[in-house]
């Protein structure tokens, strides 16, 4: 019963930013495929990398490891995003804040933050459903688990 609800949940909490961040008309525009390509990609590029430094390494995956690992991805993107807009901005019109969204940059932060929350937490309650709560180990001693030598 608990793996059908994290199942349930985590599906919620993986379409909440699409839903959130859809258009209010007919007609997609390509702003709503933009946030949804930030807010999902920067999730899935912290957990692409959390995985592979787990196989790489032999540790086991945990859905709170995956969590975190999502977070630090959103945390690293929008950063990364910032410090380029503003450098990018200083250079081209000799104002921090004129590339990067004006004075709402924060509010931007904010909301990239929670939707990548919710994304990270829904693929958490996902691998949790799936797995379960003692993670996965990698298959075999020397498999895709151990450093090469």
């Amino acid at each position: 019963m608990t793996r059908i609800l994290a199942l349930i949940a985590g599906i919620v909490l993986i379409g909440y930013p699409a839903w959130m961040l859809r258009p209010q008309t007919w007609h997609f525009n390509s702003t709503f495929l933009i946030y949804n390509l930030v807010i999902y990609g920067s999730v899935l590029l912290g957990i692409a990398v959390h995985v592979w430094r787990a196989r790489w390494s032999g540790l086991s995956l945990f859905p709170f490891g995956l969590f975190k690992a999502g977070m630090r991805g959103v945390l690293a993107a929008a950063t990364a995003y910032f410090v380029a807009g503003g450098i990018y901005g200083v250079i081209t019109y000799g104002d921090f804040y004129s590339v990067i969204g004006g004075n709402l940059w924060g509010l931007l932060f904010i909301f990239w933050g929670v939707f990548g929350a919710s994304v990270s937490a829904g693929i958490a309650l996902l691998f949790y459903a799936w797995r379960g709560a003692a993670g996965r180990r990698p298959p075999g001693g020397s498999g895709l688990g151990t450093p090469p030598s």
